[in-house]
């Protein structure tokens, strides 16, 4: 049986949660519904489908022959947010670039009176 820390997703503090509520393997986790995952304080129900999907997907590659192999957590994607570069998303990149262009443009111009 596969420990629910293999599925992909699935880190120390999930898997923890996870197994305070009864999910302990992947089995079980495989095995269960929406509902019965999003009771676990964190997961709501995107994750939740995931996280079962997952598993079994996990499953599926064991009984295939596939040894279970502990999976990389999965990296969760942020809708409506551009990439980060240098710490700060480029649209406040974006909007700072605005701010120095109108700065220097306004002291231009009272040097000018």
């Amino acid at each position: 049986m596969a420990s629910i820390s293999d599925v992909k997703g699935i880190g120390p503090a999930t898997a923890k949660a996870l197994a305070d509520k009864g999910f302990k393997t992947a089995e079980k986790l495989a095995k269960a519904g929406t509902a019965d995952v999003i009771v676990v304080s964190g997961i709501g129900d995107a994750r939740a489908n995931a996280l079962i999907a997952a598993a079994q997907a996990l499953i599926a590659a064991a009984g295939a022959g596939g040894e279970p192999a502990k999976a990389s957590p999965a990296k969760e994607k942020s809708k409506g947010k551009k990439e980060k570069k240098g710490g700060k998303s480029k649209k406040k990149n974006d909007k700072k670039k605005e701010k120095s262009k109108k700065k220097k443009g306004s002291s231009k111009k009272s040097k000018k009176k």
